[in-house]
């Protein structure tokens, strides 16, 4: 089954902090775009945490599509 699964960017601006969130249809996706993410953002910022963190809503039916006939 896939679940929606949000990237959460951490990294700090300035004196403050800011968090970014990026949904994903799925783990898989999210983790695939971790490292990329991570890389762009240290390219700006110092201070950098990237995570992904899995929902408990479905992206996908949990049923198999019915075939034709």
């Amino acid at each position: 089954m896939k679940f929606w699964t949000v990237l959460i960017a951490l990294y700090g601006v300035g004196d403050g902090d800011v968090e970014s969130r990026v949904l994903f249809p799925s783990e898989a996706e999210c983790s695939a775009a971790l490292q990329p993410m991570q890389a762009i953002l240290e390219a700006s910022y110092d201070d950098v945490a990237v995570l992904c963190e899995r929902s408990t809503l479905l992206s996908a039916s949990p049923r198999p599509k019915a075939r034709g006939e």
